[in-house]
């Protein structure tokens, strides 16, 4: 194969491949939360936390706020949703599910994010959180729920 016809090849390739999120069974549909705000790092989970979830009606959206999230020191996160009827079900993880190396800490994050769905209220919000997959079993732990109402 010559020089263009490799170029061409990989060009192509690479324009249909996708990143595809590692998400756990019963998320395989989940969507992307394409607004999400991660604080720094504060606080130390072993003196104590409340991890905790509120979420209000936004225009053409639901805003959730999760407080003192639990995850390693310097670790993004991202979220995805799914939506079933009147239940907008919503998974916290890591975007680096795999991580070569690690903080040897963890904290708590306040994460405030939006979710663009098209639907009345009242709507009940169902938070998760999901480690990275160091940790064995990595299956999502329910958080809290929070019921959406008009203002």
């Amino acid at each position: 194969m010559t020089r263009t016809m490799l170029a061409v090849l990989f060009a192509s390739l690479a324009a249909g491949c996708q990143l595809i999120a590692d998400l756990p069974a019963g998320w395989e549909d989940a969507e992307p939360v394409s607004s999400l705000v991660q604080a720094e790092c504060d606080g130390d989970p072993y003196e104590g936390s409340n991890e905790m979830v509120d979420a209000t009606p936004g225009i053409d959206a639901v805003d959730v706020s999760y407080t003192e999230a639990h995850f390693r020191c310097a670790q993004d996160v991202e979220a995805f949703y799914l939506l079933e009827g009147d239940v907008l079900s919503i998974l916290v993880q890591p975007i680096d599910m795999d991580p070569g190396a690690v903080a040897g800490c963890d904290c708590l994050y306040d994460i405030d994010l939006s979710v663009d769905v098209e639907t009345t209220t009242p709507l009940t919000v169902e938070l998760y959180r999901r480690w990275d997959n160091i940790n064995d079993p990595n299956d999502p732990v329910y958080i809290g729920t929070a019921a959406v109402e008009d203002e």
